[in-house]
């Protein structure tokens, strides 16, 4: 029988719902595998790539990018003299580029969608108390398509309500421009007031996605109204992670900004030495997907517990005795 709840779930604190994550990434490894595998490997080589898409470009040589020298590249400070360095603006934006950008930029979201969808079935498979099920891959495998358009739905409200906030916070601005045109500090707290709008609501919509796989009932509008419900409960588990995320991947960004500066300026770094950089770069970031992932889903039951043990009820998938999410797809013949 797989493990079901910890004992006290529902009353961790940051401290225990963090250990939980790096629990299950090391007992579990066998079960996240495919996962990892499947959609969290892929991403962090697109990472890798982009390193090396970056010194493609420095050098002119990128199949992506037209042709020229990167602005922070030896070929540009030598084109505008040894006397000053004043860089050459970028190479123009083609539909090529974009069209490319944006098939990236759709394929970072189907991986990132599927790596939590499977993430959290694995979790919630690990977490049910139902006995053990050999085809536990492939079930949760087959139960992505729906998850992925329930993960769609909340992604293009999310979407909307970001607009909606940028236009709503950045509007008065505007207007006080038309008013006060020679006033800079209007457009230095329009980006304050933006930027603390924008983390505000990433805070609030940090459990969307998991409610949205894990309660097929809740999803679009309806996951974001619940993922602030859940984010209350544990205001400061949320409050630890979300911080720890955009400070581990700033942390993670300077480090592929050093590795880029060292592949451009090639005094710095041999380029072996460039190409390990890159590597461990991946290989951090692959770890740090797995690891938040595992503690946002774990944060999740912690929050849901506490949340249903308030309104006087249970997970859903513990209601059903009758029937197993997690059934074999195949069933063994009988000797």
């Amino acid at each position: 029988m797989v493990e079901g709840y910890p004992y006290g779930l529902g009353g961790w604190g940051v401290p225990a719902i963090f250990r939980e994550g790096g629990r299950l990434f090391g007992r579990y490894i066998g079960l996240l595998s495919p996962f990892i595998f499947a959609f969290l490997l892929p991403t962090a080589l697109i990472q890798l790539l982009e390193l090396f898409g970056l010194a493609w470009w420095a050098s002119g040589q990128s199949p992506f990018i037209p042709p020229g020298p990167h602005p922070h590249s030896f070929a540009s400070k030598i084109s505008v003299g040894l006397d000053g360095y004043n860089p050459p603006p970028p190479p123009p934006v083609t539909g090529r580029t974009i069209l490319i950008m944006f098939a990236v930029g759709i394929l970072m979201w189907l991986l990132a969608s599927l790596a939590v969808a499977s993430i959290c079935k694995a979790v919630e498979y690990i977490y049910a108390e139902q006995e053990e099920n050999p085809s536990v891959i492939k079930s949760i495998f087959s139960s992505l398509p729906g998850a992925l358009f329930r993960l769609f739905v909340t992604s293009i409200w999310v979407l909307l309500l970001t607009l909606a906030t940028i236009i709503t916070v950045s509007l008065p601005f505007y207007l006080l421009a038309l008013v006060f045109k020679q006033a800079p500090i209007l457009a230095l707290l329009q980006q304050v007031f933006l930027s603390v709008s924008l983390t505000i609501l990433g805070f609030i919509f940090l459990l969307s996605q998991e409610v949205a796989v894990l309660e097929p009932a809740h999803y679009g509008l309806s996951a974001l109204k619940k993922s602030a419900k859940l984010v209350q409960e544990k205001f400061l588990p949320a409050l630890t992670l979300f911080a720890l995320t955009i400070l581990v991947g700033g942390l993670l960004s300077r480090l592929s900004t050093f590795i880029g500066a060292s592949y451009f300026d090639s005094g710095k770094l041999p380029r072996w030495a460039v190409y390990v950089l890159a590597v461990i770069f991946a290989v951090l970031y692959l770890v740090f997907l797995v690891y938040v992932l595992l503690v946002t889903v774990v944060l999740y039951f912690s929050s849901k517990l506490k949340y249903d043990a308030e309104e006087g009820s249970l997970p859903e998938f513990l209601h059903s005795s009758n029937e197993n999410p997690y059934a074999p797809l195949v069933v063994p013949a009988e000797n």
